[in-house]
């Protein structure tokens, strides 16, 4: 796809203008929407269906006619607020619709329309190698529309030496020329293909240079240098210069100072810089490296003419050329033409070496390219070859040291013919395997004494070394007695909480020493330590940054002691984490209340239980009205009731005598006997609803008089119960209505006693969801206890 750039795209804006408008103008309207909404791009071979509405200071769609203008193209107004839009030409352009004094703008970016053609084209057919030019390719679409397509590098062709910028923002491309010459541009993109043709001259002289082969030569080499002026791109063709060397310094060298060429041929090597200049003022200059020529004689000067056996005696040689320059030589010939030694001449590496074994005077010769050289070397004796390290004071055998222990050590030097010599060695030079101990001079002895200090545990090896020698002693060191401990202990915990730790011993050097837990002693102001079988075990009692000491008596009977602190938080009652302490009081609360409660209720449930039986017991049946007690029954037996008030039942209850102030408890009734009985006063009658099945029922049985508690034996709990049968009826009527309330009937009752409407889905009487007196639903459950309750 092509990437154009063509300004910045405006977006729409509503605005009331002076200008006239070919729509007549409607108070009402306030503002003009223009639909596509805008920033809006589109090619100028399609037409853009746009749609205005307007609308009143409320935002009110407006039925009023719109009148369209454009800033180029042609626009057909189609009524009804909507319009299409040719735009033709390219670049910004804006649309407005207008009713009156307002209007809105709609502003488009008019990209070209589809190419139908395309041309390549320079503004010239000459251009000289100094000059840039611009080579344009053009697209142009039906309406004449023309633009600069970005056309990638890979389809240009370029003759060698050109090229070519591409800005790829529709800027025409740069042509940089190179070569002199006719040149021909081409292009080949997708189904597109044009070429241009130009000449190109050289252009004006920017420099002088010096052309020449190379600029590395022998001394024994003559090299031809020529000048030659050249343009900003390259081209180049010969000059008229002068010559010269930099401060005068090899002008020896040169053939001729002026014109086009000349010649170098330099004795001493090195780098050398030859200058030039023309009649212009464009100068240039060149560096020579001029290496040595070949080799002319042999120079030995840098060996020493004396030695001791076991040094390293590197052979070397230097040669030179003719003038004195040096001469690299990839390989020399050695040997020892006079000497007491034989096979003196060993190789090492690259390079070789002399390895005398008597001394005495050695001739060494060296021979390379048909020259000679030879030098006279005095052998010494006495640089060691081997180090040897020895115990003082100690028997021959194994060498064990206990840990943290020293030892006495004398160095020796062993030359290669078996010499020993105290030697020193640097500290720096002395190892100590995986740093078990240190080496020190010693403090007496002088030439070769050490000290060493161990560490560690195991065998060590303790290497030294001296130039080109090495020695090495081995010790074996033990492990050494209990020296200290340490506790290991978390850096901090709560209070009441219990922590494990656990005790770890070390000899001096700080090596681990097995040790039984259960042997150290604990000293602490933390708490209670108590060790077991996975080790100590620390009940925090206190708080705040406290120790913990530990001690155990060494093998060798000094004592081994260690101490870590512990940051102990404080908490309440020293029960550990605070939040558990809540919840266990919560816990211990809550369940002295519900043991409290049931108590409770248990009491006043048993009490009204007591009290309703009583109440059954002396309730007259409230279906047969109380006879007279005839005159004659005082202090007698009363005559029989009539038949027609006895309920309907074989038996006979027998007569028993009503004593006040008691309060009788339930007893299982004995069997009727055919006695008459004798008619108690009727108390006040309780009035029963007649869905209240938890109501007592009367009796018209009467049982026999029982013993009852006191009050006392209640307490002042009792609240004088039982005091006359007033109070058993007003209580017997209290428990009724209370039973009566907590039934469960057709549901929960409002404060009326009506009761709740169920929802669809809850069964009346059923526990569930019930419109309350405001018609909102809440759920309700029921309890045999406690009765119904809201949830």
């Amino acid at each position: 796809m092509l990437t154009l750039l063509l300004g910045s795209i405006a977006p729409i804006s509503s605005a009331t203008s002076a200008r006239s408008c070919s729509a007549a103008g409607d108070p009402s309207v306030n503002d003009i929407t223009i639909s596509p909404s805008g920033p809006l791009s589109m090619p100028a071979d399609q037409s853009l269906n746009i749609t205005a509405v307007a609308y009143n200071s409320a935002g009110t769609e407006l039925n009023v006619p719109i009148a369209w203008s454009s800033t180029s193209g042609s626009i057909q107004n189609l009524g009804g607020g909507q319009a299409r839009w040719s735009p033709q030409t390219v670049g910004p352009q804006s649309i407005v619709a207008c009713n009156g004094d307002v209007q809105e703008t709609l502003n488009v970016n008019v990209l070209p329309g589809a190419p139908i053609l395309f041309e390549l084209s320079v503004p010239q057919e000459n251009y000289s190698a100094d000059d840039t030019f611009e080579i344009t390719p053009q697209l142009r679409d039906q309406f004449g529309n023309a633009w600069v397509p970005n056309i990638p590098y890979a389809n240009w062709t370029l003759p060698d030496g050109m090229d070519i910028s591409l800005p790829n923002d529709g800027t025409p491309p740069i042509i940089t020329p190179g070569p002199v010459g006719e040149m021909a541009v081409e292009v080949n993109w997708d189904e597109w293909q044009d070429s241009v043709s130009f000449n190109v001259s050289r252009g004006v002289a920017v420099g002088v240079s010096i052309i020449h082969e190379s600029a590395h030569i022998s001394s024994d080499d003559i090299v031809e240098l020529c000048a030659h002026h050249h343009d900003q791109r390259g081209n180049t063709w010969l000059a008229n210069t002068t010559w010269s060397t930099q401060g005068g310094s090899a002008n020896d060298a040169l053939s001729s100072f002026a014109g086009q060429c000349v010649d170098f041929d330099a004795d001493s090597t090195g780098d050398w810089t030859v200058e030039i200049e023309d009649i212009a003022g464009l100068s240039d200059s060149l560096t020579l490296t001029v290496s040595a020529g070949r080799l002319a004689q042999i120079s030995l000067d840098n060996l020493s003419k004396t030695m001791h056996i076991g040094e390293f005696y590197l052979l070397e040689a230097n040669g030179f050329d003719a003038a004195g320059n040096p001469v690299n030589v990839d390989s020399w010939n050695w040997s020892v033409s006079a000497g007491p030694s034989s096979d003196a001449i060993v190789a090492e590496g690259d390079g070789m070496t002399f390895v005398p074994d008597l001394v005495g005077q050695h001739t060494i010769q060296v021979t390379a390219a048909g020259r000679v050289q030879a030098i006279d070397v005095e052998v010494l004796a006495g640089v060691p070859v081997e180090l040897e390290i020895e115990v003082l004071n100690v028997a021959p055998g194994a060498l064990n040291i206990v840990t943290g222990s020293s030892l006495d050590l004398i160095l020796y030097g062993v030359d290669s013919s078996g010499n020993r010599n105290p030697v020193d060695a640097p500290i720096s030079d002395w190892f100590v395997l995986n740093e078990y101990g240190v080496i020190e001079n010693a403090s007496v002895g002088g030439t070769g004494h050490y000290t060493y200090t161990s560490s560690g545990i195991g065998d060590v090896s303790i290497t030294v070394f001296l130039d080109q020698a090495q020695g090495t002693l081995l010790v074996h060191v033990l492990q050494g007695p209990l020296d200290y401990l340490e506790v290991n202990l978390p850096k901090e915990a709560d209070q009441g909480t219990t922590v494990r730790f656990d005790v770890a011993g070390f000899d001096m050097s700080g090596n681990p020493v097995s040790i039984h837990q259960c042997s150290a002693t604990i000293t602490t102001d933390a708490g209670e330590a108590e060790c077991d079988t996975n080790g100590w075990a620390l009940k925090l009692k206190q708080s705040g940054e406290l120790a913990v000491h530990a001690r155990i008596q060494s093998s060798v009977g000094t004592s081994a002691e260690g101490t870590d602190f512990i940051s102990v938080q404080p908490t309440w009652f020293g029960w550990g984490n605070n939040t558990q302490v809540i919840i266990a009081f919560s816990f211990i609360i809550v369940l002295v209340i519900s043991a409290i409660l049931v108590m409770v209720f248990r009491h006043l449930d048993l009490r009204i239980s007591e009290e309703s039986e009583e109440e059954e017991e002396v309730a007259p049946v409230e279906t047969l009205p109380a006879p007279p007690i005839p005159v004659s029954a005082i202090g007698g037996m009363p005559p029989p009731l009539p038949a027609a008030a006895l309920p309907p039942t074989p038996q006979q209850v027998p007569a028993v005598t009503i004593q006040p102030n008691f309060i009788a408890t339930p007893n299982p009734l004995p069997p009727i006997q055919s006695e008459p009985v004798v008619a108690q006063p009727t108390p006040p009658p309780v009035e029963m609803d007649e869905e209240d099945w938890a109501a007592p029922q009367p009796e018209v049985q009467l049982e026999p008089e029982l013993p009852t508690q006191s009050d006392d034996e209640w307490g002042e709990m009792s609240q004088g119960w039982g005091d006359d049968e007033t109070t058993l009826v007003a209580q017997a009527q209290e428990y009724s209505q209370q039973q009566h309330e907590i039934r469960r009937g057709e549901g929960p009752r409002n404060t009326e006693g009506h009761s709740l409407r169920p929802l669809p889905g809850t069964d009346a009487g059923q526990d569930g969801w019930y419109f309350d007196r405001e018609g909102k639903p809440t759920l309700w459950h029921h309890n045999e206890t406690s009765g119904w309750s809201q949830e």
